[in-house]
């Protein structure tokens, strides 16, 4: 894998899904400025809180992704996100939330601060070992900003 850091302003982003991996998801790429569109049967309520998204209450069909640029495949659904993945185009980047052996990227954790940003990655293997270590790099931070 090989880490990079996106400017998303102006960028289609299509997650499909409604619920909690979407719902953070969402956010983190709204903060970055991209254009969020979301699609699913039914979305959390905390959907209903955010700006700058567009929520398509449907199922998902090919033609949902075709013109965006990312593509996240966060349902619940592994046929579901399977078929994202087969529909979705060349030059489309995809990432299926459900495996990662389909995904042509994924998020890495962050640790943000005014003047740096830290990107922590388990390349996929064990995003909940890494909270733990995102925790400890955080203390260990503070310690040397007191």
């Amino acid at each position: 894998m090989y880490p990079v850091m996106l400017n998303l302003t102006g960028k289609k982003i299509v997650i499909i899904g409604g619920g909690r991996i979407a719902l953070r998801k969402t956010v983190e790429i709204l903060k970055a400025h991209g254009q969020v569109t979301l699609v699913a049967p039914t979305f959390l309520p905390e959907f209903n809180e955010l700006v700058n998204t567009t929520l398509i209450t449907a199922t998902y069909t090919a033609e949902r992704i075709k013109e965006a640029h990312l593509i996240f495949a966060c349902t619940d659904s592994k046929t579901i996100n399977q078929q994202i993945v087969k529909d979705a185009k060349a030059y489309q980047w995809v990432n299926d939330c459900s495996q990662k052996e389909n995904s042509d990227f994924y998020n890495m954790s962050t640790i943000e601060q005014e003047d740096y940003l830290i990107a922590l990655s388990s390349y996929g293997t064990d995003p909940a070992a890494l909270k733990g270590k995102k925790q400890a790099l955080v203390n260990l931070l503070s310690k040397k900003n007191k």
